[in-house]
């Protein structure tokens, strides 16, 4: 049989439960971190800058490109913050050519490098300006 503590315990509960039902639906907060869709239109073109910027900056005579996409995340503050964690393969293009996405990877174990890559991009779309936060890699 219930007694009166059972019937003041069971609105508690409901209204602990009508609680965290409504936290799940809040939108993330201001500059908070948050998964991002590598497909997402400013993700690619973040990763795009990245990408640049660092085959501009490498000493190596062949042109590096994305191999696989390990996690994006973004954060929205005066523009938006893209932190991306990418894998990124040797191609047989030299620095000289155009073209980087059609570029095959070293086959020669001898020409192949895969490094693991630690991006992060700060851009602010509607100045039209971006920037390159963070480039840190290391060999896989």
């Amino acid at each position: 049989m219930a007694g009166p503590r059972s019937f003041l315990l069971l609105p508690l509960l409901l209204l602990a439960l009508a609680f965290a039902v409504q936290a799940e639906r809040l939108p993330r907060l201001l500059g908070g971190l948050m998964e991002a869709n590598e497909n997402e239109e400013g993700v690619q073109k973040a990763l795009g800058f990245a990408l640049r910027e660092f085959n501009k900056a490498s000493n190596d005579m062949y042109h590096s490109r994305v191999s696989r996409v390990v996690r994006v995340r973004k954060q929205i503050v005066s523009g938006v913050k893209y932190y991306i964690e990418a894998e990124l393969g040797r191609t047989t293009c030299t620095k000289s050519m155009a073209n980087l996405e059609s570029c095959p990877y070293h086959e020669d174990p001898t020409l192949q490098k895969h490094s693991v890559c630690e991006f992060v991009v700060y851009t602010v779309p509607w100045l039209g300006k971006t920037t390159l936060l963070k480039n840190e890699c290391k060999d896989a």
